[in-house]
């Protein structure tokens, strides 16, 4: 007997009462074959949270604010509001991410995702014109450091907040408020992209992108539930078994920020180091990793050190243009026995690091259960890339904003982790920020660790094939 035609699967449904239309459409569809890859979800209706979303829910219960991420922007040139509010609008449209509700489920299940039809705008104006100018510079930095401490509530559906800052008729700073159960690094060169389109050809320019959150959050907990993601989660539990659980601090988690950098120029075996990494095929996170691998190995005593790193998790194309949270965290697991040289830990590194990022569809939640991390240092060098932001008639530049808060994000238990280092490569330099546990570590314990990667880097080049260089 020929299988029913999708038309005919839709008029089955939609002779079916409402309310359980929806029940017989994921029915039917957990008995397709699961892509390995995901796809627009068949029908509408509210789909399953992510397991970091779920987390990120219930630390925004305990403490309001921790996930509000901020962006700011200053525009110099004659704004045109109206435009900007439309243009902010249609960004709310285009993307189904920045309208969502993140609520429990009725069988008490787990969060659902529900999109809102309707964008909401919740649009401030602040008038500065008639203030002097040192006010004008305190009331931008207040506003830039009370957004990154906003209470936003998924729940409510209220993820997103700006306020526009008129400091003068041509100078403006627009302020962006989003939480971070719905808004990644990566979506906020989204979020601009198609803010200056909407603002440059209209908003009804912004036609939906290929894929939307909500698509990759439906298709990856029927994945995983699939014989392909039960595999892939088996294989990758079974590549990290045997690595110890970082222990909570007792004392919980308090947060730290520490700016650091890592010396470049006359003397600095950074240069150096890179380019005996190049020479091996590993890129300079992998460089780096490896030397930090060395120094970990040597505080904790073992033969193998596993590391986090944040990976943006947008693993298909289709993903990069839309607005969402995708990033998640590879365990890298790399071994030091054996007393290997340091082109040949370089070799070790590059093979862990290609392993563990082509894990990115598997969720540290899901990864680690029970929020048993096997790693207490997380690791990584952004390259988040650069999106020119330009408006007609407009210049614009993007303002320093307060440290990021990155190990609620990070770590399924951030009392687990003692250290969170970012780091940036930019204008020939190499630094970022740390986060840190103030329960278990402390400023110099960050220096510490980035001191004993120049060491190892120096080291290196003074005797580059000798074995033993993680002694």
């Amino acid at each position: 007997m020929a299988a029913p035609t999708d038309t005919g699967v839709d008029r089955a449904l939609a002779a079916l009462p409402e309310a359980k239309r929806e029940l017989a459409r994921l029915l039917l569809a957990s008995r397709r074959p699961v892509p390995a890859r995901p796809a627009p979800r068949s029908g509408a209706g509210p789909v399953p949270a992510t397991a970091l979303q779920a987390r990120l829910l219930r630390w925004e219960r305990h403490r309001p604010g921790t996930g509000t991420g901020s962006h700011a922007v200053r525009l110099t040139g004659r704004l045109d509001h109206g435009r900007l509010r439309e243009a902010l609008t249609g960004v709310l449209a285009r993307h189904e991410a920045l309208r969502c509700r993140i609520s429990g489920s009725p069988d008490g299940a787990g969060p659902l995702l529900t999109v809102d039809d309707t964008p909401r705008l919740r649009l401030a104006r602040t008038d500065l014109t008639r203030h002097s100018e040192a006010t004008r510079r305190k009331a931008v930095r207040r506003e830039i450091t009370e957004s990154a401490g906003t209470a936003l509530s998924p729940e409510d559906g209220r993820t997103s907040r700006f306020r526009l800052l008129c400091l003068g008729p041509d100078e403006h700073v627009l302020v962006l408020a989003s939480h971070l159960a719905v808004f990644d690094g990566w979506s906020s060169g989204v979020f601009l992209t198609d803010l200056a389109a909407g603002y440059r050809d209209g908003p009804e320019s912004l036609a939906p992108p290929e894929l939307q959150f909500t698509d990759y959050t439906d298709w990856q907990w029927r994945w995983l539930a699939s014989p392909d993601g039960a595999t892939e989660l088996a294989r990758r539990r079974a590549g990290l078994a045997g690595a110890p659980a970082a222990p909570p601090a007792p004392g919980g988690f308090e947060r730290g920020h520490l700016a650091v950098r890592l010396g470049r120029g006359p003397g600095s075996p950074l240069d150096a180091a890179l380019a005996l990494g190049a020479a091996e095929g590993a890129t300079p996170f992998m460089t780096l990793l490896a030397a930090l691998a060395v120094v970990l190995a040597r505080r904790e005593g073992g033969t193998d050190v596993v590391v986090g790193t944040p990976a943006a998790g947008r693993f298909a194309t289709q993903l990069e243009g839309a607005v969402g949270q995708f990033t998640t965290v590879v365990p890298v697991r790399i071994a030091l026995s054996g007393k290997p040289s340091f082109p040949e830990l370089l070799r070790r590194a590059r093979a862990a690091v290609a392993e563990a990022l082509s894990n990115q569809r598997l969720p540290v939640d899901v990864l680690c259960t029970g929020g048993a991390q096997p790693y207490s240092v997380l690791f990584a060098l952004h390259n988040y890339p650069a999106v020119p932001f330009e408006l007609p008639g407009i210049e614009a530049s993007g303002l320093p904003g307060p440290p990021a808060r990155h190990l609620e994000l990070y770590s399924p238990d951030p009392a687990a982790t003692s250290a969170c280092i970012g780091l940036v490569e930019r204008d020939g330099e190499i630094g970022g920020t740390a986060e840190f546990n103030r329960r278990t570590t402390a400023p110099e314990d960050v220096k510490a660790l980035l001191g004993g990667v120049e060491d190892v880097l120096r080291r290196a080049l003074a005797s580059p094939t000798a074995p033993g260089i993680t002694r």
